[in-house]
């Protein structure tokens, strides 16, 4: 089989041998078998490299043949035949020697890894699996050992201001927790679990000290989550203005939802399809959706009022001064209970149980849309291999894409 491409102007001519350039193996020869590529090398070295403590020409007691899986060449499959190294070492290491091309128990190169890896990111695993032909298996193995190098230990971390969000990882109420540094903006933590001893365990794992160090914990109004940083830690709590926004468009959308219910014919015709705009603060509208609004409005006074309600409070929220914020958060609070709407009645008493949070946030002016953002990368990650079984890869994952890592 010829294995090189040359031609008549001087340049360098390129040869397959120069494919498998590694260190103690040369290339022997190829062929082609059953649709495949065999690359044999030959081993040039009676002795390896240790892979406990990194000593080169530890003694040989024993070959082992090994077939692995590289890059494909021209769209062929092509595989790689050599001779493995069984080694003793002084430092009481006995296995196989350390190799540059491949990991000692892999099926495949590292360079072939690496190109699956590449592939995870922009497909799902069932498609990065039938365009290498490995099984979904492997490549999510490939893909798990790859991501577990981005995770780090949290000895070297000291977050002074930390924001904590779940994740569902799965249907009925399963759940992650993820803790990222807000001045880094980064994820730092995956636990199971959104419960009180879920963050515990993040604070004994960062060590007493260093949590007493932190000053800010932003977060949803989550008890279990609450409990634990006042108990670990001597920060001040903020609640995300994005989750009391959750929580009063859910109360508009409970009105909407009553009010359609009781009209006629005609006045559900003007709501159907309104759901959106009613959410929408109005600010964000474009010009046509903001008179089927005013139409809406003007055929249900119910409706206008809790509107009205709803755009106050959401403005309040963006309110840079504190005092300020405070003064129109008290006028909002004898709005809503004079309004008689118990659907905004229950979220403000909500936000008083809660109220040493969201006041922190007319103060610190600190948000979670970090991890919102980080929120719907992760949902990326879930399409792609269409839910997450192990959790301790979703959780490598995680890191890999949102964390703290030399790599990123």
């Amino acid at each position: 089989m010829r294995t090189d491409i040359s031609d008549n102007s001087g340049k360098e001519q390129f040869k397959l041998k120069d494919l498998f350039v590694f260190s103690h193996f040369k290339f022997l020869g190829s062929w082609l078998d059953n649709g495949k590529i065999i690359v044999e090398l030959k081993r040039t070295a009676k002795t390896g490299q240790c892979c406990k403590c990194g000593k080169k020409k530890r003694k040989g007691i024993g070959l082992f043949k090994r077939s692995i899986r590289d890059l494909d060449i021209g769209g062929i499959p092509c595989f790689i035949e050599f001779e493995h190294l069984r080694i003793e070492c002084s430092c009481g290491y006995r296995g196989m020697e350390k190799l540059e091309f491949c990991s000692r128990f892999a099926r495949h190169t590292h360079r072939f890894e690496e190109h699956v890896v590449i592939l995870c990111q922009f497909m799902t695993i069932k498609d990065v699996a039938k365009e290498t032909g490995l099984s979904w298996g492997t490549v999510k193995n490939i893909d798990k050992n790859e991501a577990k190098k981005y995770v780090v230990s949290l000895k070297d971390a000291s977050p002074k201001k930390i924001g904590v969000d779940e994740i569902a990882h799965a249907k009925g109420h399963s759940y992650l927790t993820v803790v990222r540094d807000v001045d880094i903006g980064k994820v730092i933590w995956v636990g199971k679990d959104r419960k009180k001893e879920t963050m515990d365990k993040f604070f004994e794992e960062l060590g007493k000290e260093r949590s007493k160090g932190i000053i800010l914990a932003v977060m949803d109004m989550w008890d279990p989550y609450i409990a634990s940083v006042k108990e670990n830690t001597n920060a001040d709590i903020v609640f995300d203005k994005f989750h009391v926004a959750k929580k009063i468009n859910e109360a508009i959308d409970k009105v909407r939802k009553k009010e359609f219910s009781d009209a006629d014919k005609e006045e559900k015709k003007l709501m159907k399809k309104k759901r959106f705009i009613i959410l929408k603060r109005n600010e964000n509208l474009e010009d046509d959706k903001k008179e089927d609004l005013k139409e809406l409005m003007k055929k249900n006074q119910n409706l206008y009022s809790a509107y009205l309600l709803k755009e106050h409070i959401l403005g309040i929220m963006d309110e840079k001064r504190f005092e300020v914020a405070l003064r129109r958060c008290g006028v909002w609070f004898k709005n809503v209970f004079r309004s008689g709407f118990k659907e905004f009645i229950e979220v403000a008493n909500m936000m008083k149980r809660y109220w040493y949070g969201i006041k922190n946030y007319f103060k610190y002016q600190i948000t979670n849309a970090c991890s919102e953002g980080f929120n719907n990368k992760i949902n990326v990650i879930k399409r792609r291999a269409y839910g997450f079984r192990d959790l301790e890869y979703f959780a490598y994952k995680i890191i890999q894409l949102c964390g703290n890592s030399s790599k990123n």
